[in-house]
């Protein structure tokens, strides 16, 4: 084990999420030293549970489950588009309300890329979600705002004009603006982990789109000493992977 490795390791424990890990250990061997066997099981057994969930390799090879159903982007190897839908979330208001990239900015990004590589004639930006003061912060217009900023003119930039606040939403309105502007190649942009529960929305609607993945969960990762300790990585990812596979449950 290197120097380098150590110190990530305790720099680890000392975290939230890993300290309550040990204190579930502490309070354990507690238990077991007053003979509590009952609660020093208990405890065992929470401990186990939480470091797993917290996890990261055991939360990845879960997340891998969603994401090996949306092929990596080769924007190269790609065809060019008529129109990229880019489902909201990826950016979100500043403390001062402007737009920045949030978590699942890449496919924000993913989305310049495409259009400066000739993938896409048109650029579609969608999603609406509540703000700090409880009003509504139109995603698809910051998204746009974000675009002008890297070079994306606003002739290659859509706005679906109606409030989408969920996927279903976006994806029915993507289905009109088709339906309308006669738009032959589509395709569907979000994070890897969320496409396959979108997809299952574009068929219901009668949506004929290429799936392209970004912010994708999964990473290619050597072992190293201080995934072992419980970090809010994990948990993040843990989380995501669950929400999509229970959207995608009562979604069928």
């Amino acid at each position: 084990m290197t120097l380098f490795s150590l110190e990530k390791t305790l720099g680890m424990l000392a975290m939230p999420v890993a300290l309550i890990w040990l204190l579930i250990l502490a309070v354990a061997g507690f238990c077991l030293r007053r003979r509590q066997w009952g609660a020093a099981v208990l405890c065992l057994a929470l401990a186990a549970l939480y470091g797993c969930a917290g996890n990261i390799h055991l939360a990845e090879r879960l997340a891998a489950e969603l994401e090996r159903r949306v092929p990596p982007v080769e924007v190269d190897r790609l065809e060019t588009f008529d129109a990229v839908c880019v489902l909201g979330g990826g950016c979100e208001p500043d403390v001062a309300g402007r737009p920045e990239l949030g978590p699942a900015g890449d496919r924000v990004f993913l989305a310049v890329r495409l259009w400066h590589a000739g993938k896409a004639r048109l650029l579609v930006a969608s999603g609406v979600r509540a703000a700090g003061d409880g009003r509504a912060w139109d995603g698809g217009q910051a998204t746009r705002e974000l675009w002008r900023a890297v070079g994306i003119p606003d002739s290659a930039i859509l706005v679906v004009p109606e409030p989408c606040w969920t996927t279903r939403d976006e994806v029915k309105a993507y289905a009109r603006l088709r339906a309308e502007r006669g738009w032959k190649r589509m395709a569907l942009l979000s994070s890897a982990s969320h496409l396959p529960r979108a997809m299952a929305f574009a068929e219901k609607a009668g949506l004929e789109c290429t799936p392209l993945g970004a912010d994708r969960l999964v990473h290619s990762r050597p072992f190293q000493l201080q995934y072992l300790v419980p970090q809010a990585e994990a948990l993040d990812v843990l989380q995501r992977t669950c929400w999509e596979f229970l959207g995608g449950w009562l979604q069928s």
